[in-house]
């Protein structure tokens, strides 16, 4: 099975995080996609950034992953959007739950909880877990799609 296509986003307080996950995946052979921050800059605006990544998921580019300092906001941001289902997750059980259970489509990291070690943790088990096809959980997927 092919791996599927990253879309990466950050503001300025996850832009090192990033850079670090960036070159990684692409040495594992992930096609990334990177919205920016493509520079560090003070004071960006992460709602940018969440919106980036959540319309390239939304139009079927790939898997997101964001960074915040606290992933709170990403994690807001990129809910916004119909069909994007994003989850801030710390651990690798969170990561795999979030995948799993419920069909997360955007895996948010927090900056300043996570260090680029876990965070490869983190991001492999989110990778490496395929989407439940449970009645339970598609059940509760639609019912999330008619809160909109």
């Amino acid at each position: 099975m092919p791996q599927p296509q990253i879309i990466l986003g950050a503001d300025h307080n996850g832009y090192q995080l990033k850079q670090q996950l960036k070159r990684w995946l692409e040495t594992r052979g992930f096609s990334t996609i990177d919205v920016g921050a493509k520079i560090f800059a003070p004071r960006d605006h992460y709602p940018i950034f969440a919106k980036a990544v959540a319309r390239a998921v939304k139009a079927g580019r790939g898997l997101g992953v964001l960074a915040c300092g606290s992933g709170h906001g990403m994690v807001i941001g990129a809910n916004r959007a119909r069909g994007v289902r994003a989850a801030l997750c710390g651990t690798t059980f969170s990561a795999e739950m979030a995948r799993h259970d419920d069909h997360a489509n955007v895996l948010v990291i927090a900056a300043w909880e996570t260090n680029f070690a876990k965070a490869k943790g983190i991001i492999n088990r989110f990778l490496s877990t395929p989407p439940s096809l449970a009645a339970r959980h598609l059940k509760r997927l639609a019912m999330l799609e008619r809160i909109h």
